[in-house]
């Protein structure tokens, strides 16, 4: 994990209810019993002006994203709010990558 990432609080607020929501979701499906596994979090800058959270698992993976599931919607909805992207990848697990702007739109400006 890199030191020195902060977000202000209309990024933090949305990033944690996605962030809960994603690891609930590795915890409940990625090992089913009796299988265990990793379920990881990570918090990078890839570039200047820009954050990525990663939330992965070894888990069984899955067969697609449910597009008109609650918890996609949900999470699609927080990443929305906070002007970011979303990936997801189901490879040896599943990764979800989100990705968004370091500052908001009225800090960037000033």
């Amino acid at each position: 994990m890199e030191e020195g990432i902060f977000v202000s609080a209309d990024r933090a607020i949305p990033l944690g209810l996605a962030l809960t929501e994603l690891v609930t979701n590795a915890v409940k499906y990625a090992f089913p019993s009796p299988r265990s596994g990793t379920i990881r979090a990570q918090v990078r800058r890839p570039q200047p002006g820009r954050i990525e959270l990663l939330i992965q698992d070894n888990g069984v993976g899955m067969a697609g994203v449910r597009e008109g599931s609650l918890g996609y919607g949900l999470v699609r909805s927080l990443v929305q709010q906070i002007e970011g992207d979303i990936d997801i990848r189901n490879d040896a697990g599943v990764t979800v990558t989100i990705s968004f702007p370091a500052l908001p739109p009225r800090e960037a400006a000033s």
